[in-house]
């Protein structure tokens, strides 16, 4: 416990000091549940919160559900949608429809666990849709004898014009808090491109997730 706690004072030091030095530090959160549908086929459902100008202001709050069957070993596929109200600079509220596809390729090698999201997602905003593409590298590393596990991710965004217009960086720690139960807790710094005036976004997450 004492190691749980050593590493989550570390992340958040980290953050706090990247935060108080450039643009917008934000604060995510979500809890999920996973519960199996068929012998191949498993559902998730979503909720996430995240709070935007130094974490003072709610900024998005979305629901999200998602079907995700095993094709085989190493690639599976997944179908979602998600709900989403997000608050303007002028604190209305803007629902916005998110409907997405997923292509997963994951390898285990040795300790460590590798795996490819493709994704291409669907946006209702005010007046049209947005289509992106998405592809997110994470590595996750099984630390012998510990239960706490370490991962690191890329991604980046893709619009319908083929430009990248968002990267992602991120450090993450998971623990499994209880039998069904997991929590991560992750650092992460967003980079807009090709946009005026560019705001770097630095991010601190906490994800509860649960196995049904």
């Amino acid at each position: 416990m004492r190691k749980i706690q050593t590493s989550i004072l570390l992340v958040v030091l980290f953050v706090t000091l990247s935060a108080a030095q450039e643009n917008d530090f934000q604060i995510w959160s979500s809890v999920s549940a996973k519960d199996r549908v068929t012998y191949k086929t498993d559902l998730y459902i979503k909720h996430s919160l995240r709070f935007r100008e130094n974490a003072s202001l709610l900024s998005h709050s979305f629901s999200e559900i998602k079907l995700k069957y095993k094709y085989n070993k190493r690639i599976s596929i997944g179908l979602g949608f998600r709900d989403i109200d997000e608050w303007n600079k002028k604190l209305e509220i803007v629902n916005k429809s998110r409907y997405f596809t997923d292509v997963y390729y994951k390898k285990k090698k040795k300790r460590f666990y590798l795996v490819v999201r493709n994704r291409i997602q669907s946006q209702k905003n005010e007046v049209n849709f947005s289509t992106n593409f998405r592809q997110k590298f994470s590595c996750r590393y099984n630390i012998r004898k510990n239960k706490i596990e370490p991962s690191i991710a890329f991604e980046y965004f893709l619009n319908e014009y083929y430009h990248i217009r968002k990267l992602r960086y991120t450090i993450s720690l998971s623990y499994p808090i209880f039998k069904n139960a997991d929590m991560d807790v992750s650092y992460r710094i967003q980079n807009p491109l090709y946009v005026k005036n560019p705001e770097k976004i630095y991010i601190f997450e906490v994800k509860l997730a649960y196995s049904l």
